[in-house]
């Protein structure tokens, strides 16, 4: 596999944001549970909560948030004041557009929820048959033939959650250069505190080997997806 396929990884988009939760569990023993970026704009909501989420701050199907509303601006999911107004997702966004003609497929990892998430996310119907005809069949091949872990939920956000979820890095992943992007939402709940830390090493080699095993299927069949895709 190696010999004939090609693989970027991204550890963390993040960076900043991580750091915080690592300093912070050096510094005091507890972890804070920091999910957007370090964005000093809002520097008012303290360091846990301050900042934007990147995973609403891409292109498509982006919705503003009222500012003055401080439950929004300090909430989980604030998309920042415009897409693309973090320095984190334009890196993504140049990073994707300058390999686009050899990515194939992207993988977004998260915690947690036990999810396969593909797009589109920002409206509740999801009209991806329109939008990239074909690659619904794609997911759907996936989602059926791949060994996931047990109880896995798969389908876009509003048909997995309840909720559309405007911004989503795979929505413009797919809308914009054509390249089938998921977000696999790892493990359960209960499996980590607060989002962050496995309950323990063994836990989190058996989140990982569970996962393994639906990628790989990916990596086999790489082939037959690149075929279906159609790069813009």
């Amino acid at each position: 596999m190696l010999k004939s396929t090609s693989f970027y990884f991204v550890p963390v988009i993040n960076t900043d944001g991580a750091a915080l939760v690592e300093q912070h569990w050096l510094d005091e023993g507890k972890i804070i549970n920091k999910r957007k970026n370090m964005n000093p704009n809002n520097i008012m909501c303290g360091d846990e909560n301050s900042g934007v989420d990147l995973n609403r701050n891409y292109e498509v199907d982006w919705e503003p948030e009222k500012k003055k509303n401080q439950t929004e601006l300090c909430g989980d999911y604030w998309p920042g004041d415009e897409p693309f107004s973090e320095p984190e997702s334009r890196a993504m966004r140049d990073f994707i557009g300058a390999n686009k003609r050899e990515i194939k497929f992207v993988i977004n990892c998260h915690t947690s929820g036990n999810e396969f998430i593909w797009p589109y996310n920002g409206r509740e119907h999801n009209d991806i048959e329109v939008r990239n005809p074909g690659y619904l069949e794609i997911f759907q091949n996936i989602a059926q033939k791949a060994p996931f872990p047990d109880n896995v939920l798969k389908g876009n956000s509003y048909e997995v959650i309840g909720d559309k979820m405007g911004g989503d890095a795979d929505d413009y992943t797919m809308s914009t250069f054509g390249i089938p992007s998921v977000t696999s939402e790892m493990g359960y709940f209960g499996q980590y505190i607060k989002d962050w830390r496995c309950q323990s090493k063994a836990v989190c080699f058996e989140i990982i080997r569970e996962n393994n095993r639906w990628m790989e299927y990916i990596f086999e069949h790489i082939g037959t997806i690149a075929d279906k895709v159609v790069i813009k």
